[in-house]
């Protein structure tokens, strides 16, 4: 079988013509080779497809608790965090304060 001429030449200038039945067959054999993987998939899954569905439930499952498990925790110590830099923040200041009181009492023995 000779395929017929691909392209050809008009006075507008070059163009193509799509050859339709070349066309056909490749469709033809992707559709082929579509049904066959599938089919092979079918018949080689470790799974019926059921059970591949409850597995992934119940994985999405599991990824959602661990998630959610892991962010509880990141917000229990950002919380600790900030309960410790706030803590440490109010020491700052009771000591600034006690030395400000204490320089100010030194310098009123000292005047007198």
């Amino acid at each position: 079988m000779t395929a017929a001429p691909v392209s050809s030449v008009s006075d507008e200038g070059d163009y193509h013509e799509t050859d339709w039945q070349q066309v056909a067959i490749f469709g033809a054999g992707l559709a082929l080779g579509l049904a066959l993987g599938a089919g092979a998939a079918l018949l080689t899954a470790p799974q019926s497809g059921e059970e591949t569905r409850a597995a992934l439930r119940g994985r999405a499952r599991r990824i959602g608790r661990t998630t959610s498990r892991r962010s509880r925790d990141a917000w229990a110590e950002l919380r600790d965090e900030l309960q410790s830099a706030k803590t440490a923040l109010r020491r700052r200041r009771a000591k600034r304060a006690a030395d400000r009181s204490l320089q100010r009492e030194l310098e009123r023995e000292a005047t007198a």
